[in-house]
């Protein structure tokens, strides 16, 4: 382990530990620079385990400036650089090989938690979070993501999708942003302030900036909460089921887990999971579940706001530390479709699917389907396939890692895999959630943006002109 500092070479275009000679020293910063070990290590990879691309160097930065330091050296120098959270993404959409790395977990303060807005520095894990602002008296509204130690910029990123069906995703109850452009300028965004940078950013998956700090809508926070888990093993029933929760709108959540052949039942099995959010003098109603007919015995429960919250992050963490679950590769297919192709694709998906897919015996994956409804998400980046307002658009996950047995060609075949489904989605007019492990090359990104494609192109070349920013996701050759 060296630990000696780099310096950029203009006239190699490639780092060097010899200063003189032209070199340009990296700028000084309040937090520091890392430049092998365990940091170089874990910024090489992320949740998915399939691709591994080695930064020359990672920041873990005090404050905004830092970054705003940084960014600007590498747009200067036309050097890539990628931030990074958690990494809770499956295909390489955070890594950069060569660049620099930002890992912006460093920044995780909580500045204010208001009775109708928390402002968040952007490397804020969700979980501390929600203690936080319960702590208060207040949740964030826009629904959280079932795994919560993640960071907060990072789900604004991407999107950030929850089981509260009525909020859109995460992007859709966000006030304000700061942002640190490509060019290495700290800007304020929000819906009258710079609304195109707003709109550029959230959802953008790291291409036109990095969210370095976020005010939130919150409100009250419940004080307690109501849940029941109704099996299904007719598939019309599950999703008659659901649709007929989101039309009448009286809880608050819903998602379904759909369990491999053979775990509860010779067939699939939908776990359709509904939670009802209480306040002090506001009992949940009676019949809540009337005429829903679970096709099992219904489980309830009542927990307190912030264990609901985190029920499936305490389970995914023990598989961590039990089953070795972060080592596991995990080509993850994540996809949107409109209301009318949803059962007949889970259908064929599901008749197609084997043992590798549903991550049996011990992969430990599942699948998972969201109701929303369409004209609750109002961010552009984020794309949702065509559909009315008052119709349901839903988040269709196979979630799968590979067991430990796994063939050589494991990654290989999945890959594949996600290729032909995700071939059939675009002809039904859906689209990626781009968490995970699809290969995207210039057409698919063209026509995943469609009509929006102009001003993808027009906000990239005013932010982030050099593209350095988040070379991951491949967006940047797609730009001319």
């Amino acid at each position: 382990m060296t630990q000696l500092p780099l310096f950029w070479d203009p006239s190699s275009r490639d780092w060097t530990t010899e200063a003189g000679g032209g070199a340009l020293a990296l700028p000084e910063v309040e937090g520091e620079f890392h430049f092998d070990g365990e940091a170089v290590t874990e910024a090489s990879r992320d949740l998915g385990r399939i691709v591994t691309r080695r930064p020359a160097a990672v920041l873990r930065p005090r404050t905004a400036a830092d970054v705003a330091k940084v960014i600007r050296f590498c747009h200067d120098n036309q050097i890539q650089v990628a931030p990074q959270g958690t990494g809770h993404m499956t295909q390489g959409q955070r890594l950069v090989e060569g660049g620099i790395a930002i890992d912006v977990t460093s920044l995780n303060t909580v500045h204010e938690c208001g009775p109708t807005t928390a402002d968040v520095d952007g490397g804020v894990l969700w979980s501390d979070l929600v203690s936080a602002l319960a702590g208060h008296g207040t949740r964030f509204t826009g629904g959280l993501t079932g795994y919560l130690p993640i960071t907060v910029g990072g789900t604004l990123s991407a999107g950030g999708i929850g089981p509260g069906y009525r909020y859109g995703a995460q992007i859709d109850s966000v006030s304000r942003v700061q942002v640190v452009t490509g060019r290495g300028e700290i800007e304020w965004a929000s819906e009258t302030e710079l609304p195109d940078l707003f709109d550029a950013v959230l959802g953008g998956v790291g291409q036109v900036g990095v969210i370095t700090r976020a005010e939130l809508k919150v409100a009250p926070v419940p004080t307690g909460t109501r849940s029941w888990v109704l099996p299904y093993v007719e598939p019309g029933a599950a999703f008659r089921a659901m649709r007929e929760v989101v039309a009448r709108g009286q809880v608050d959540e819903i998602y379904c887990i759909i369990a491999p052949p053979g775990a509860i039942a010779p067939v699939p099995t939908f776990l359709v999971h509904l939670a009802h959010y209480e306040y002090e003098g506001e009992p949940t109603p009676e019949g809540l579940l009337d005429g829903l007919d679970p096709q099992g015995p219904v489980q309830e429960e009542r927990l307190d706001y912030v264990d609901l919250c985190e029920k499936y992050s305490l389970m995914m963490h023990q598989w961590r530390i039990d089953d070795g679950w972060d080592d596991r590769h995990k080509p993850w297919f994540d996809i949107f479709l409109a209301d009318e192709h949803i059962e007949a694709f889970s259908a064929e998906t599901f008749a197609l699917m084997t043992d590798e897919d549903w991550s049996l015996p011990d992969g430990k994956g599942f699948v998972l389907v969201f109701p929303h409804r369409a004209g609750s998400f109002r961010r552009p980046r984020l794309r949702m396939p065509e559909q009315e307002p008052d119709g349901l658009i839903w988040l269709f996950d196979v979630l799968n890692a590979s067991s430990g047995g796994a063939a050589p060609d494991y990654v290989e075949k999945m890959l594949e895999r996600n290729k032909a489904w995700m071939e059939k989605v675009r002809r039904l007019g859906g689209k990626a959630y781009p968490i995970g492990g699809q290969q995207y090359g210039p057409e698919e990104w063209r026509e995943h943006y469609g009509d929006t494609w102009d001003d993808v192109v027009r906000a990239k070349k005013l932010y982030d002109p050099a593209r350095i920013l988040t070379p991951g996701p491949g967006i940047n050759a797609a730009v001319p």
